[in-house]
């Protein structure tokens, strides 16, 4: 309601202050109205981020105290003397925000030059008001109505007052030329890049205000150097949202290249975003299926009703709407959708990663588990056997050894069987030596599945390949275990620099392609940077579609 407020006043104000201006000089009359409304509406732009909400409050007064340096061209009343004593204040409060801007507060140097510069523009002007005649100032027609002091008129204590006016204002708009150029010379390139359109606009506005200064002092007024002085100043709004809009593609750029330099862990997720997104009270509450809540990074239970107070949560979701983890962050962050949504996506980005790295690693724990048990159970019960009867032909009557050798003989057979299947099941001899075709149709014979299959002419890259035939291996698996069918269709075809593989079957169907009976497979598959696919309706058959690029 204040912005909307203030972009009203931003009409109104000037057709009210201006009154004779409008008939008299039209072109300057537009000029304030276009600068005090841009002033307001960069402004407001600027006060929606929480580092720059000063500065956007100061551009809003700017602008609507603007139309006020006209308010003489009524001579009743307050106006000449508001004028008079006020007539730069637009002027300050630009170039304070100019100074001020992109840091959230004034440096040192900075402060002090705007506490000279507000003493000279304020102070001087009421002194001369103190000793001036309201006719010396501009206003010919004053009436005793007109609202003046009339402490001590002197002509000639006014006329030093004015040259000295002038001398330092022209001082002061070199002084705030160095510190507009010293500015470009801070920070990184993509600082340069957000200072420099409002730094050229604030050193064309020091030039153009210095000239007018100089030139209305000299030759008196003239409407036409304050309609050039306007088209200058016009260049500051526009100069605050061009680089209002290079911090935002920063940020963004920024929070896209977040983990090109830190592992992905939650911990570090969190402060990554505090710092891209400017927002210290920044919180990530991750959600733990096991525990049935929301956990910080520090893997304590979190508190969500006390961590959102007096702040926003924004929930981020994974692959099928899986709730991932919350982001509490500052209300003005909630509100600015870009931000908040790339906010959001990175962090999807980065959980799901955590969590794909996580069941692999778990996979492949689970996977030396299932070897050393098939060890154990298998190869390792029968060489113990084996080594039983070794030590009776020993001590055997001469009747018993060929019994015994016999025995000996279907143990190392059937270890040696038991050690060529799990080292079949853990990479095939034959995918090396005899290629991708006659690995599945040799793994399709073992399950007892007919298996029309289709595949290139051609080898596929070695990674590839394997990463298709494991694929395929764990699909003809689940139709063996889980589809109550012996007819399954596979077909591994090149598109472009995709390889896409499919498995068919004409089962029971009803396979939960978010469960856990895909997820190896899924995990496998994306961990190549491809993508799986799983279509399984009640009664029609599953049919499993990976997409596995070449390199």
């Amino acid at each position: 309601m204040t912005v909307q407020a203030a972009l009203v006043s931003a009409v109104l104000v000037p057709a009210v202050a201006e009154g004779g201006l409008w008939v008299r000089h039209p072109l300057t009359t537009v000029v304030n109205l276009l600068v005090s409304a841009g002033a307001i509406g960069a402004g407001a732009l600027l006060a929606g981020d929480a580092e720059q909400r000063f500065t956007g409050y100061v551009l809003i007064a700017s602008g609507v105290t603007r139309p006020l340096e006209w308010a003489d061209e009524w001579a009743s009343g307050p106006g000449p003397l508001y004028a008079q004593v006020f007539e730069y204040l637009p002027i300050a409060l630009t170039a304070w925000a100019l100074l001020r801007y992109p840091a959230v507060s004034l440096g040192r140097h900075r402060r002090r030059f705007m506490v000279v510069l507000a003493v000279w523009v304020f102070a001087l002007p009421a002194a001369e008001a103190c000793v001036a005649r309201p006719a010396w100032v501009g206003i010919p027609d004053a009436t005793p109505a007109t609202w003046w002091p009339n402490v001590w008129a002197d002509r000639r204590v006014y006329d030093v007052l004015d040259y000295t006016l002038v001398v330092g204002c022209a001082l002061l708009a070199v002084g705030f030329l160095v510190f507009m150029l010293r500015g470009l010379r801070v920070g990184g390139r993509r600082d340069r890049t957000v200072r420099l359109p409002v730094a050229a606009a604030g050193i064309l506005v020091a030039v153009a205000s210095g000239a007018a200064v100089v030139i209305t002092a000299l030759a008196g007024r003239h409407e036409e150097v304050f309609a050039l002085e306007g088209m200058a100043e016009l260049g500051v709004p526009i100069a605050f949202l061009v680089s209002f809009a290079q911090r935002r593609l920063t940020r963004l750029s920024s929070l896209m290249t977040v983990f090109d330099t830190a592992y992905p862990t939650t911990h570090v997720l969190r402060e990554l975003l505090r710092h891209n997104l400017r927002d210290p009270g920044l919180d990530l509450l991750v959600w733990s299926e096991a525990d049935r809540a929301y956990l910080t990074v520090d893997g304590e239970t979190a508190d969500v009703e006390a961590s959102s107070r007096d702040r926003h949560t924004i929930p981020v979701h994974g692959r099928g709407d899986r709730l991932l983890a919350l982001l509490v962050v500052d209300a003005d962050m909630a509100g600015d959708g870009e931000v908040a949504g790339a906010a959001v996506a990175i962090s999807k980005l980065a959980l799901e990663n955590l969590m794909l790295s996580r069941r692999l690693l778990t996979a492949d724990y689970d996977a030396r588990q299932l070897i050393v048990a098939d060890l154990h159970d298998g190869a390792q019960k029968d060489l113990c056997a084996l080594r039983v009867a070794l030590s009776k032909i020993e001590h055997a009557e001469p009747d018993q050894v060929p019994a015994l050798v016999e025995t000996a003989d279907r143990l190392v057979a059937g270890a040696l069987r038991e050690l060529r299947d799990l080292a079949h099941g853990v990479y095939p001899h034959t995918l090396t030596h005899a290629g991708l075709a006659a690995a599945i149709e040799e793994t399709a014979d073992c399950l007892g599945l007919i298996v029309h299959l289709t595949t290139p002419e051609h080898r596929l890259p070695a990674t590839v390949e394997k990463t298709v035939y494991f694929f395929v291996g764990e699909a003809l698996t689940n139709a063996h275990k889980h589809a109550g069918t012996i007819h399954v269709q596979v077909a591994v075809r090149q598109s472009g620099g995709v390889i896409v593989a499919e498995v068919t079957d004409d089962g029971v169907g009803g396979a939960d392609g978010e469960g856990p009976g895909l997820a190896r497979l899924r995990d496998r598959i994306e961990a190549y940077g491809g993508r799986l696919q799983v279509r399984s309706p009640h009664g029609a058959g599953t049919h499993v579609v990976a997409r596995i690029p070449c390199v």
